[in-house]
């Protein structure tokens, strides 16, 4: 198979290129950075090109569609570049690919569109009106899918992405934070009670599931693809004070708006993809560390 992966020199779209070619697709990275390895095809372009886009998906059997603004901060600083790239970005993308009859577009969506529902959520529950630019563009991209498959019969997988964590992380994404700053002696600040968290996942079951995805019994589906542990700001501290002796810790009054977290189900994920995460979270935090370590 021949897969497209756009953003494949990214965080998660790196880690996924190494997957695929270890299931042994052949893989094309459509970025204007280049690969973080040298044994795939880099067609170095840009999603708002759309000679760009028509040349890139050119030959292609399944996209992985992972490339846009991913950065919240970025979107609030800039909301019309985050607009452009991540949804007429999208279309660019999904107009070439009926066109070029592309078997699977599967698109890294987020579990941010929830917003901020409280307890369980599955891809049944609502989705409110986005409260940020970075979100109300992701849930475009959603709608460009669906609306795309309904009138060109382009199928589409929709994956919701927990927060992922992991090698290769950008440094400013808040385990990255902590952990640069414990390994400085630096003290973490913990806001309100540290009770709110995510359902963190580490990159290599990330990809590993965005794979899994691209199954028949994936076809024109959304998937929440997250950890399988609900894990605290606490949780967090506490695996680095194993680590790290004399860690200082001081607290702060929850910030406005700060968001206490939900949980996110990955049952149908289960069932239908026969995925689930491999690495808990006290072993992805010891394979990341050891990565910094290396550097």
């Amino acid at each position: 198979m021949t897969s497209l992966v756009t953003g494949g020199s990214g965080f998660i779209g790196s880690h996924l290129v190494d997957k695929l070619l270890e299931r042994g697709d052949a893989v094309r990275v459509f970025d204007l950075v280049k690969p973080q390895r040298n044994d795939v095809e880099w067609f170095e372009g840009d999603l708002l090109n759309e000679v760009d886009v028509a040349k890139a998906v050119t030959d292609i059997e399944t996209v992985f569609h992972l490339a846009g603004v991913a950065d919240v901060n970025r979107a609030l600083v800039d909301p019309s570049a985050c607009l452009r790239m991540n949804e007429e970005g999208t279309l660019n993308l999904l107009k070439e690919c009926a066109i070029k009859e592309v078997d699977r577009f599967l698109l890294a969506s987020t579990t941010w569109v929830y917003g901020e529902t409280t307890g369980i959520v599955t891809e049944e529950s609502p989705i409110p009106l986005a409260d940020n630019m970075y979100t109300k563009t992701k849930i475009g991209q959603e709608h460009l899918a669906v609306s795309w498959h309904k009138h060109f019969g382009l199928d589409y997988s929709i994956l919701r992405y927990d927060i992922p964590y992991g090698p290769r992380m950008r440094s400013n994404m808040a385990i990255a934070t902590f952990v640069r700053r414990a390994m400085r002696k630096e003290p973490i600040t913990i806001f309100g009670d540290g009770g709110q968290g995510r359902c963190f996942i580490y990159v290599e079951d990330l990809a590993e599931g965005s794979i899994a995805s691209s199954a028949s019994t994936g076809k024109n589906q959304i998937f929440n693809l997250a950890g399988a542990e609900f894990i605290t700001i606490n949780d967090i501290v506490t695996q680095l004070k194993r680590r790290f002796r004399g860690l200082t810790v001081e607290h702060a009054p929850l910030r406005p708006g700060d968001f206490r977290g939900v949980r996110t189900s990955i049952e149908k994920a289960k069932t239908a993809l026969g995925w689930k995460p491999k690495i808990n979270f006290e072993e992805g935090m010891e394979r990341y560390i050891s990565s910094l370590k290396l550097h």
